[in-house]
């Protein structure tokens, strides 16, 4: 199956084995197990160890979020047309949570891997981290704020140059 992460394809290829799951993705070996840990989310297991992977379906559209990062993926199919618009450069609500820290302002630069913001879902924490440096253009959410899946919370632009 190939999916869709922002501008960027990947070929997927998964299949269940004794023990866990077997694939690769972009023809590069993968091994992990995984275990259900309750609704929307369940446990990576893999050789640097265990995470929490968090997860939530929106139509065709799957939400992840792991390791601080969140990740919107789409199946791209055979004849199916991109959206001509370019992307928003907005970071959206991994999963259904409560607001819980917003850590900028609009008009702030962030670094790559900095935290934004924070979503407690399921008596967790999640942090919102940049995907890259930026300045905050936007923040659309607010403390004790309850967001879905897909809800724009972040919009972050490119760095301006320097002369």
């Amino acid at each position: 199956m190939r999916l869709r992460c922002g501008d960027e394809l990947f070929q997927v290829e998964l299949r269940e084995v004794k023990g866990g799951f077997q694939g690769s993705v972009n023809g590069q070996p993968l091994q992990l197990s995984l275990e259900m840990a309750g609704e929307g989310r369940c446990l990576v297991k893999r050789e640097a160890g265990t995470s929490t992977l968090h997860f939530a379906r929106e139509g065709a559209t799957l939400h992840l979020f792991w390791e601080g990062v969140a990740y919107r993926l789409t199946e791209a199919r055979e004849g199916a047309r991109r959206a001509a618009h370019q992307e928003s450069g907005a970071l959206d609500a991994p999963m259904p949570g409560r607001v819980s820290a917003v850590k900028v302002a609009v008009g702030q630069s962030v670094a790559k891997g900095e935290e934004l913001l924070v979503v407690e879902a399921m008596k967790m924490e999640n942090a919102l981290r940049a995907p890259r440096a930026g300045v905050v253009t936007a923040v659309h959410a607010a403390l004790g704020e309850m967001v879905a899946p897909g809800t724009a919370l972040v919009e972050l632009a490119e760095p301006e140059a320097e002369p």
